[in-house]
C-alpha cells in the first residue's frame, strides 16, 4: 500500500513538473510574438495556456499588455485587475493602469475617505492573505512562549521582565487576526467586474423597462452589489448604483 502511494505520489510530481516546463514554453514563445509585435499570435497562446487551468501574475498582466496593444480596453483592464491579485505593489502594474484610465470614457470622482479607513485598506492591499495567516500564527504563539516565560519567572519571583513584551505580542496579534479577518470577508464577499461593452445603460430596476439612471462604457470598474438571476447591481467608487444586465461585464 505504501509502495502504491508513493508510485503515485511521484508520478504526479513528474507530471506536474512536466507540465510547468510546457507552460514556461509556451509562455516564452507567447513573449517573443509580442515583442515583435505579433499580438494577436501572441493573445491565441496567451489564452490556450489560461484554458489549461494554469493562473499567474505575469501570465495576465501579460495578456493586459496584449488587449491594450489591440486597443480592447475592456479586456485589458479586466487582465490587469486580474493580475492585481497575484502582484501587489507592482509599479509596472500600477503605471500601466493609471495610463488605460487616461483612455476611459467615465472620469469617476473618489470621495473623500475617512484616513483610517485608508491605512486599513493600504494594508490589506500590502499583505496577501497567506502572508497574514503566518503573521497571526507566528504571533500567537509568541504570545503564548511570551506568556508561559513570564509566568514561570513570576512564580520564582523573579522580576518581571515580559510584561512590555506580552502586551506588544498581544497587540501585535490582535492587530493581524483583525486584518486576516477583513481580508477573509473581503474576499468572500465583495466582487468586482469590468464593463465590456462599448456603452451600457444602466436601470433603477432589473429590467429593461425601467427608468434609465445612467450609462458605463467599457473598461469601467464596478462593484457587484446584488445579483438577480441576468441583473446585476453594481455600485461605483463615487457611491452611485445601477442595475445591468450581466452579459455586458465579466468578473474579475
Amino acid at each position: 500500500m505504501i509502495r502504491r502511494l508513493l508510485i503515485i505520489s511521484l508520478a504526479a510530481g513528474f507530471l506536474q513538473l512536466v507540465n510547468a516546463r510546457e507552460f514556461q514554453e509556451e509562455f516564452s514563445r507567447a513573449n517573443n510574438f509580442y515583442q515583435q509585435g505579433e499580438y494577436e499570435n501572441a493573445l491565441e497562446i496567451y489564452n490556450q495556456i489560461i484554458e489549461t487551468g494554469f493562473e499567474s501574475g505575469g501570465l495576465y498582466y501579460n495578456l493586459g499588455n496584449t488587449y491594450y496593444k489591440l486597443n480592447n480596453i475592456g479586456l485589458s483592464r479586466l487582465y490587469y485587475e486580474r493580475a492585481r491579485r497575484f502582484l501587489k505593489n507592482d509599479q509596472a502594474l500600477d503605471t500601466n493602469i493609471r495610463l488605460l484610465k487616461l483612455r476611459l470614457v467615465d472620469k469617476i470622482q473618489t470621495p473623500p475617505r475617512f484616513i483610517l479607513s485608508v491605512w486599513r485598506d493600504s494594508l490589506l492591499e500590502t499583505f496577501s492573505m497567506n502572508l497574514l495567516s503566518w503573521l497571526t500564527a507566528g504571533f500567537l504563539w509568541l504570545l503564548l512562549i511570551t506568556a508561559a516565560v513570564r509566568q514561570y519567572f513570576l512564580k520564582r519571583r523573579r522580576v518581571d521582565r515580559f510584561k512590555y513584551f506580552l502586551v506588544t505580542a498581544g497587540a501585535l496579534f490582535v492587530i493581524c487576526t483583525l486584518l486576516f479577518s477583513q481580508k477573509i470577508y473581503y474576499a468572500e464577499t465583495e466582487k468586482y467586474g469590468v464593463i465590456l461593452e462599448p456603452s451600457v445603460t444602466l436601470y433603477a430596476e432589473p429590467s429593461d423597462k425601467g427608468t434609465e439612471v445612467f450609462i458605463l462604457h467599457e473598461g469601467t470598474k464596478v462593484k457587484i452589489e446584488r445579483d438577480n438571476k441576468e441583473w446585476l447591481e453594481i455600485k461605483l467608487e463615487d457611491g452611485k448604483t445601477g442595475w445591468i444586465d450581466k452579459t455586458y461585464l465579466e468578473m474579475i
